[in-house]
């Protein structure tokens, strides 16, 4: 027998309702998991299980949302009790980003009744999972450099300099512009630790830290990152644009070998420096400018130095304007629309004659300007001997496109300077740098054959620099042998092979310099035996496969990268070689790039 009260309570409906819903994250990105926590209360006279269903709304509206997240049902819930529940749910990987709202509610009575429900009144932004780029792009000999999560497409460059006191004055500024790779929630840019006062994204303030870079490199100066977090995430596909500016002195870097790059004091053995002799290569560019500073990521350039009058500055591309700005200095602006890798960029100040003048290119009956400056301080036997070899150019070019297609670029030039403790030139683009007031018409060859393969057709991995040393190398055999007389690339590779003076240089393998970045431009390996092994491919399959190899490598790659598979794929494919002989070329090509000591096959193996 029941008694009356509990009679009344059995014969009563229960009364559900969602007391709490937990809060949930701020962001969430489409496809990501979701747990909804809360509590349902009973305010009836019935126990009753609660079937609790969660949902998004795009709308603040505490009624159910469009977008389903899951479902529960709970243990009964007593009345004047309450309950926890728990939905391990999901957004939609096709949920569209915005604000939603999330939303829970149950039926009133249980299985049946009007659903009651309940809404954080906090939105939720769903968009995109952000997440930091990658602080480095894998290099073998220079794991520091290199940045992930974006690709560079433009720098403007802005330098304000003082050459008395060498600094940057305020108001010097780099900025890129840039594309997203992913969803970016932070990315970094090589630069060394000149002071950084300001940084934005596209026109935001953006928090900044400067960071040396990992891991450590061995010997030579350490190489820096400067992290950038935006106020915002920047969505895979976006173009963005960062300024940062800077002030203070730009420190050269010492290579692991010793050698010194960036921005380089431009002085006389005597201490007078009249401003700064600036090459790059391998890593110097994050001496004074933020960048994407590795192979892979050329961009266009546009370079503005502001120097006192009578300077004269020099940038990548074609002279846009050096009018004074009418407060005793001038700013020279220059402008490269091919992708240039930062290595290859510049800014070298001094005290230069200056002139401008045009060249025909035969294979295209182009007229192109040379920008050419020679340091004041040239005696005048030295400007003879350096306008002689300068006035090659044309010669030069017409050698070289006639051999592997047209000038890459729409302008030339040259740049000679004084400084200590340099050294070597530089096939800077568009405008070859020399250190010192004597240039070689073999070193001048060597620096334009870089502008077909170097600039235009740049190496993917500092592994593969034996691929552009070795056709400079090698194009200025070439031009020595049919200009001067000299002997021909065969009969270099003849003595080259057959010399025991040194036998041990053939321990290193060019693609790997045995993991050592101080073995970068070592002579032997990088150079000789790189031009060796092009020497060996044309003895092997004929000129006129040799050079329709090199305009392919031109054509097929031109303002892009190459590797050194790339390079051997190529020459295989064109060699017009089968069966056996060209399996004999692949085990040439192995021999001769991948594995240590005296290659065992030569170009008599295929007579």
């Amino acid at each position: 027998m029941i008694g009356p009260t509990a009679a009344g309570a059995a014969k009563g409906k229960a009364n559900l309702r969602v007391a709490q819903l937990e809060r949930p994250p701020a962001t969430i990105a489409p496809g990501d998991p979701l747990t909804v926590k809360g509590k349902v209360v009973n305010r009836g006279k019935r126990a009753a299980a609660a079937k609790v269903t969660a949902t998004l709304s795009s709308r603040p509206a505490a009624k159910e949302g469009s977008v389903r997240l899951g479902r529960t049902t709970t243990a009964p819930v007593r009345p004047d009790k309450q309950r926890r529940f728990r939905i391990a749910g999901g957004l939609p990987a096709s949920l569209a980003p915005g604000q939603y709202y999330l939303v829970a509610c149950v039926r009133k009575q249980g299985r049946k009744g009007k659903a009651v429900c309940k809404v954080r009144k906090r939105a939720i932004d769903v968009g995109p999972d952000f997440t930091p780029g990658g602080r480095s792009l894998g290099d073998e000999l220079f794991p520091q450099i290199g940045n992930g999560g974006y690709d560079a497409l433009h720098y403007t460059i802005e330098l304000d300099y003082d050459p008395v006191n060498n600094v940057f004055k305020p108001g010097t500024a780099t900025t890129i512009r840039a594309r997203a790779t992913q969803n970016l929630s932070e990315f970094s840019l090589d630069f060394q630790d000149l002071d950084v006062t300001e940084v934005t994204v596209d026109g935001v303030p953006a928090s900044f830290e400067q960071i040396p870079a990992t891991p450590a490199l061995a010997g030579g100066t350490q190489p820096w990152k400067l992290v950038v977090v935006p106020a915002a995430g920047i969505e895979d596909g976006a173009e963005f644009q960062v300024r940062i500016e800077y002030e203070g002195e730009p420190v050269k870097i010492t290579d692991p070998d010793g050698a010194v790059e960036g921005w380089i004091p431009a002085c006389t053995s005597g201490g007078a420096c009249d401003g700064a002799f600036v090459v790059n290569e391998p890593i110097g560019a994050q001496g004074w400018f933020p960048s994407n500073n590795f192979p892979t990521d050329k961009a266009t350039f546009d370079t503005r130095i502001t120097v006192p009058d009578g300077k004269v500055a020099f940038g990548v591309g074609e002279l846009v304007s050096n009018e004074p700005n009418g407060d005793g200095t001038v700013t020279w602006s220059w402008s490269e629309d091919d992708p240039t890798a930062t290595y290859l960029a510049t800014a070298t100040t001094g005290d230069f004659d200056f002139t401008e003048r045009t060249i025909t290119e035969a294979v295209t009956e182009r007229e192109l300007p040379l920008y050419e400056g020679i340091d004041v301080t040239a005696s005048t036997s030295q400007v003879n001997q350096i306008t002689t070899s300068l006035g090659r150019t044309e010669d030069m070019i017409n050698f070289l496109s006639a051999r592997y297609g047209f000038y890459p670029f729409d302008s030339g030039g040259a740049v000679v300077d004084v400084t200590t403790g340099v050294g070597y030139a530089l096939e800077v683009q568009t405008k070859p740098h020399y250190s010192s007031l004597f240039v070689s018409e073999g070193t001048h060859m060597h620096e334009l054959a870089h502008q077909w393969f170097g600039n235009a057709v740049t190496i993917a991995n500092w592994n593969d620099l034996w691929f552009q040393e070795g056709w400079a190398t090698w194009s200025s055999w070439a031009w020595s042998h049919a200009d001067g007389g000299a002997i021909s690339p065969a009969e270099r590779f003849a003595v080259e092979y057959a010399s025991t003076s040194n036998p041990t240089r053939w321990n290193t393998i060019p693609t790997e310099l045995n993991g050592d970045p101080s073995m970068l431009f070592a002579e032997f390996p990088t150079y000789t035996r790189g031009a060796l092994t092009y020497e060996g491919y044309r003895q092997i399959v004929g000129n006129a496969k040799f050079f329709r190899f090199a305009r392919e490598l031109c054509d097929r790659f031109a303002y892009q990268n190459v590797t050194s598979e790339d390079v051997v794929d190529l020459a295989l494919e064109m060699s017009g070689l089968e069966g056996e002989r060209l399996e004999l070329l692949e085990d040439y090509f192995q021999q001769w790039l991948y594995e240590a000591g005296k290659p065992a096959i030569t170009p008599d193996d295929f007579a």
